[in-house]
């Protein structure tokens, strides 16, 4: 199982320019983080939710928010790509429905009793499953940079 995302992100990484990480809970934030990253030069970036967000906010809020954005960004003619992750937490329930529905990156805590059941789950459907936040999230519009134990 892979548990890095920064392979998944572009296939022409430039080490001289940075990753970026950001904590979104809205489609305004989603948007500024983009283009925040977009003025910085980030090579790659993550839209991460909040940490369990699926548990209160639900997969397919995520995922339409996620839809959404990449709609806005054709609309714009300004596609900047990017990896959204949803954080599940520890709720395996709301990581299978996540998975199932199509969400390619999750974050799932590695003590769930279900965690060998998530992560074949995820392998036959090519997803990823993260067991610890990426670091260096930043918040927007903010910018406070939070650790990967938010």
């Amino acid at each position: 199982m892979i548990r890095q995302i920064r392979p998944h992100l572009s296939k022409e990484n430039d080490d001289s320019k940075p990753g970026c990480a950001f904590l979104v809970s809205t489609l305004r934030e989603a948007f500024g983080a983009l283009r925040s990253a977009q003025a910085r030069g980030c090579s790659d970036i993550i839209l991460i939710s909040p940490p369990g967000a699926a548990g209160f906010m639900g997969a397919p809020w995520w995922m339409a928010m996620m839809a959404q954005l990449r709609s806005l960004q054709e609309a714009d003619h300004a596609s900047l790509p990017f990896i959204d992750i949803l954080d599940c937490g520890s709720q395996a329930g709301r990581a299978v429905s996540a998975l199932t529905r199509g969400q390619k990156h999750i974050v799932f805590d590695p003590a769930s009793p279900q965690r060998k059941a998530v992560e074949m789950l995820a392998a036959s459907l090519g997803a990823t499953v993260l067991f610890k936040r990426p670091d260096g999230i930043q918040s927007f519009p903010l910018g406070i940079a939070h650790s990967s134990g938010e």
